[in-house]
């Protein structure tokens, strides 16, 4: 069931990253053609494009983590043993977990900070930018700790 809900939430954060991209690109593409063909400027599109941004990063880390393709320095990993290597792993595992866990903790205080402050351009409120770091955060903590635990006790994730 676990499985289900990992590859269920994998192809979600895919889905979501890819839709904001092609967001992002149309309301840069917008902004570029208001500006230089008629030469009037959409006074949101960076505000909107910057938050999109900010959101395909939060959740590609989420997504990137949980197909492995974050970059990483292996030379270490397999220099050693592998006793030693699995060692390493559950270490780099425990590290993701507290990464999450601060990222998860860190967005929450964010949140309750931007609950007070509006956006320049929209006035929207910034809770909404803001929101998908502990989100970002709470999937990344999910995903990593399954992944340790598959590692720890020889399984997968």
């Amino acid at each position: 069931m676990l499985k289900k809900l990992d590859a269920w939430l994998h192809a979600a954060l895919l889905w979501a990253c890819g839709l904001l991209m092609f967001g992002m690109m149309t309301i840069i593409f917008s902004q570029v053609v208001a500006r230089y063909v008629f030469h009037q400027s959409l006074s949101w599109s960076e505000e909107v494009g910057r938050y999109v941004f900010v959101w395909i990063t939060f959740l590609g880390l989420a997504a990137a983590f949980k197909s492995g393709s974050h970059v990483a320095l292996d030379l270490l990993v397999k220099a050693v043993g592998p006793r030693f290597r699995r060692g390493l792993e559950i270490l780099n595992g425990v590290l993701v977990v507290v990464l999450a866990s601060s990222l998860l903790l860190s967005g929450i205080r964010l949140l309750e900070f931007g609950m007070r402050q509006r956006s320049p351009a929209l006035g929207i409120p910034m809770s909404w930018v803001y929101i998908v770091e502990p989100v970002s955060g709470a999937i990344l903590l999910y995903f990593s700790v399954r992944a340790l635990w598959a590692c720890a006790s020889g399984a997968r994730a």
